[in-house]
């Protein structure tokens, strides 16, 4: 009788192991943790490693977008402001962070590090043994992928309803635009490199 009488609480402690809390950052960054301090300006969670230990980390309050509790609805703490530059209201901030999550985690830009990898091995391995036309094709190429727009496809969204979305649109551009540029630059200089290996195996 008391073991039936102690299974409900057995159970919600079984649960509470398993539930977690969650970080949403002002830079689309979600973190699943176990927030442990709240300090009223900084918030002290503990991040699982993949190893199975466990670190502790703490975030400014003005860098996390909302908390959510394991037993508790999500808690927003990104506050409208224009003054701060924060023009979004919560919805198209939400919205805004989307895109930085899905720039940062599912963009990929390998066809412009297959380009680039081409174009500057061509253009190393017609230069010869010179430095310059080694060094200076990867920086070129690079520069010229700050310009052209970044093509949102789908397979890039984690919801299709975010297509044609502005606000969604701005949050994507900027991690994507970096991911292009390292691979553009990652790319040109292996093909550089690979350009004058080539020159001096056939010289």
């Amino acid at each position: 009788m008391k073991i039936l009488l102690l299974l409900p609480a057995f159970l919600i402690w079984a649960l509470s192991i398993h539930c977690q809390d969650k970080i949403l950052l002002m830079n689309g960054s979600e973190m699943d943790c176990r927030i442990v301090g709240d300090s009223g300006t900084v918030v002290v969670f503990e991040l699982k490693k993949k190893s199975g230990k466990t670190k502790t980390r703490e975030v400014h309050k003005s860098d996390v977008f909302s908390i959510t509790r394991s037993s508790a609805p999500e808690r927003v703490l990104y506050i409208q402001d224009s003054l701060f530059g924060d023009i979004y209201t919560i919805d198209q901030m939400r919205m805004y962070l989307a895109g930085q999550r899905d720039g940062r985690a599912l963009y990929r830009a390998m066809p412009t590090a297959v380009v680039g990898f081409l174009i500057c091995g061509a253009a190393a391995y017609a230069g010869g043994d010179g430095v310059l036309t080694a060094t200076a094709p990867p920086i070129l190429y690079m520069l010229v992928q700050l310009a052209p727009r970044i093509h949102i496809r789908e397979k890039y969204m984690s919801n299709v309803n975010y297509k044609y979305n502005e606000i969604y649109a701005s949050g994507f551009e900027p991690p994507a635009r970096t991911r292009k540029i390292l691979s553009a630059l990652s790319g040109g200089y292996l093909g550089s490199a690979a350009g004058v290996l080539i020159y001096f195996i056939r010289n």
